[in-house]
């Protein structure tokens, strides 16, 4: 879907590829291209993709932890941009979410508001296993949000003049 195009386009940052090794530009013959997230970790470092056998075309999935209350349990998202396909645990659609990292149960940063209907907040899952704000995926924690988006080579700014990201005061 076309993003709508204002006024701040010409103050976008962009590189012709991405910079973070994590994600792969995947074209075939005949068919659209897309993107894919070949490691995705953690503040503490641990690698999440991969660490289930759950695969979408072909694609390992990244693995989280998520919690509701009492109910939590590891979730597989597919790692293919745009692809909101998910195996696991799953919860009622609107439920807020703490998501953790599998492996050290850390729950993810927060980086910004999400503009759901939900209101959740847009949690950090970064692209390197150094933990940079640079190359991050930002996640709804709200179960069934599908704003979710890949940020690459620090368009934080771009999204944040778009209108896609931020806004208020930042807190919970």
């Amino acid at each position: 879907m076309p993003r709508k195009r204002r006024e701040t386009d010409r103050v976008r940052i962009l590189g012709t590829e991405p910079e973070a090794d994590a994600i792969r530009v995947q074209e075939f013959t005949n068919e659209p291209v897309f993107v894919v997230i070949t490691q995705a970790f953690c503040k503490n470092g641990h690698n999440l993709v991969g660490r289930s056998p759950e695969e979408f075309d072909g694609f390992p999935g990244i693995s989280l932890w998520v919690e509701s209350g009492d109910d939590a349990g590891e979730v597989v998202v597919s790692a293919i941009h745009g692809d909101h396909r998910k195996r696991g645990k799953t919860f009622e659609d609107g439920t807020k979410l703490s998501i953790q990292c599998p492996e050290c149960k850390e729950e993810f940063e927060t980086l910004t508001k999400c503009h759901c209907s939900h209101h959740g907040m847009l949690r950090k899952i970064y692209l390197t296993p150094k933990a940079t704000d640079a190359h991050i995926i930002a996640v709804c924690d709200i179960w069934g949000c599908p704003l979710s988006r890949v940020i690459d080579n620090y368009e934080m700014f771009s999204e944040f003049a778009e209108g896609n990201i931020g806004g208020g005061d930042g807190e919970e």
